[in-house]
């Protein structure tokens, strides 16, 4: 793999690209790994971890990020006509391309937040709490369209 820059960020909520609360993309300087704030440090470090992670093993496993927002883009779209009720998250589908690496991303994440003594189903509530905010901004933008 060619030698790669990496930026970690934290952003207003308002600022995620698509329905996503985690995100990565390819910019002239290198990835952008993206989080919307959760306001709570140990939450923002956590997605920031699971992104970089995923970013890493997805482009090491030859998975194109266009793949990932389109995967994700459509599940979310399938999610919000009553599929899926059971799937917590896009990448966790059976037919998500980058599964694997999203569920060791997810077992590391797990890991740190067990070494932080961080409750998963607090963070997971508050995360839900940002990606609903997220979910309206962009049903709100569709309907000015």
């Amino acid at each position: 793999m060619p030698k790669l820059s990496y930026t970690l960020k934290i952003e207003p909520w308002k600022k995620m690209r698509y329905l996503t609360a985690g995100d990565y993309f390819k910019t002239k300087d290198g990835w952008k790994i993206v989080t919307a704030d959760m306001g709570n440090s140990d939450y923002n470090f956590l997605v920031l971890i699971h992104e970089l992670i995923e970013l890493y093993l997805t482009q090491k496993h030859g998975v194109t990020e266009p793949r990932i927002k389109k995967f994700d883009e459509w599940f979310e779209h399938e999610k919000s006509k009553g599929k899926f009720k059971k799937i917590l998250s896009p990448g966790r589908h059976p037919k998500a391309p980058y599964k694997r690496e999203h569920m060791f991303a997810v077992k590391i994440e797990d890991l740190l937040r067990k070494e932080l003594g961080v409750s998963r189903k607090k963070q997971w509530e508050v995360e839900d709490k940002v990606f609903e905010k997220i979910k309206k901004m962009f049903e709100e933008r569709s309907h000015k369209k």
